[in-house]
């Protein structure tokens, strides 16, 4: 039976680890819809490049790693040392760790959007959008090595999390994955839009191709603006990482949503699928059909 004594010297930690717990429980849901995507993907589209199977293959393993810390981290704080006031006071490896594999992972991510913007781009400044953004995605990288480094080596305590050095390095690391996400997503949509043909069937997959675009690129920019405010609001707690440790997988599954809607942008087309070639991205381009069939185009997705 528990005591009035014991009950006020409870420590409440909803509040701090509470919400890394919650974080953890979150990712490995998103986990297993990953592993599922990446089953179907490996499956579905088996003539893919070699290049889009190693990029997949990239980021789901360093999506493992991340798993494979958060829960490490959390079995240690509430396991290993369970009631050891002096353990949980301090940050420690594999949650710090996690924080550059996420960064690894968004870095990767918005690069392969970034890189099918820049084909779909035909004009003669289409080295323009990833010339301004790709220092952006590289800058997350650096930003996220740079807080593991620093609250790894210099500032070891939970409350420098709070503090201002390593706050204001969050804010920035969320603030730009978020700008980088909503830019990517709506340059997407906006030369999906362009597209339109005037064919019921194009028409069709492109406005597909939109809803996916809109959906996949959102729910990462979401999870890291929302990360951003709840830092703010809360800086001395650890609230926000309930959004920011599931982003990593979150980012996964954008990739692997966005490459096996493939099969679901094409769905209802009155087009022969032997016209369609099955590549890596869903760039593409018009080309006239046979003199034969003028009245009918070809749409083929090119990498």
């Amino acid at each position: 039976m528990t005591t009035s004594g014991d009950a006020s010297s409870a420590i409440n930690l909803s509040d701090s680890w509470g919400s890394t717990l919650a974080a953890v429980f979150v990712s490995l849901v998103l986990y297993g819809v990953s592993i599922l995507q990446t089953f179907l993907y490996y499956e579905r589209y088996t003539k893919d490049t070699i290049i889009l199977k190693l990029l997949v293959a990239w980021v789901f393993v360093l999506d493992t790693i991340h798993t494979i810390l958060i829960s490490t981290g959390v079995w240690q704080y509430f396991v290993v040392h369970f009631g050891d006031d002096n353990f949980l006071a301090y940050t420690h490896a594999p949650l710090l760790i996690s924080i550059a594999v996420t960064s690894a992972v968004s870095s990767t991510v918005q690069s392969f959007f970034i890189y099918r913007i820049w084909f779909l781009t035909k004009s003669r400044f289409r080295w323009l959008f990833p010339a301004i953004l790709m220092p952006f995605v590289i800058a997350q990288l650096v930003l996220g090595v740079s807080y593991t480094v620093i609250a790894m080596v210099f500032q070891t305590s939970v409350s420098a999390v709070s503090g201002p050095l390593l706050t204001k390095l969050a804010n920035a690391l969320n603030g730009t994955a978020t700008a980088v996400d909503i830019i990517i997503t709506i340059s997407l949509c906006s030369l999906l839009a362009m597209g339109r043909t005037g064919f019921e069937d194009t028409d069709r997959m492109l406005l597909r191709l939109i809803f996916i675009s809109v959906n996949t690129g959102l729910s990462s920019a979401l999870f890291a603006f929302l990360s951003v405010i709840l830092l703010v609001i809360y800086p001395t707690d650890l609230i926000f990482t309930a959004l920011y440790y599931p982003l990593c997988t979150v980012y996964c599954n954008t990739l692997l949503a966005s490459l096996n809607a493939r099969t679901f942008a094409r769905r209802g087309s009155s087009t022969d699928t032997r016209e369609f070639n099955l590549v890596p991205s869903l760039v593409w381009q018009q080309t006239p059909a046979a003199e034969s069939d003028a009245d009918s185009v070809r749409t083929e997705l090119t990498v």
